[in-house]
């Protein structure tokens, strides 16, 4: 299995060591460190960003939530 299949599967806390790994390895590594980042990041930010977008859409849908129970409360 190789580092971008293995991508979905990683915890939330190995996703961000990766992606700063990779986004430092771009800037600062050895020239075959910077093509090994340069194959892995648009993959990592993608799933970064898809981990993100879920996040933000329970995180709406609580704060929803909330504010309906709220209005009903008030409303009684």
């Amino acid at each position: 299995m190789t580092l971008i299949e293995r991508i979905p599967l990683l915890n939330d806390q190995e996703l961000v060591t990766l992606l700063a790994n990779a986004r430092r390895l771009d800037i600062v590594g050895t020239p075959e460190q910077r093509r090994g980042a340069t194959e892995v990041l648009p993959v990592l930010e993608l799933e970064a960003s898809k981990r993100r977008q879920v996040t933000l859409e329970a995180a709406t849908k609580k704060r929803g939530a909330a504010t309906a129970a709220k209005r009903k409360a008030e409303a009684a």
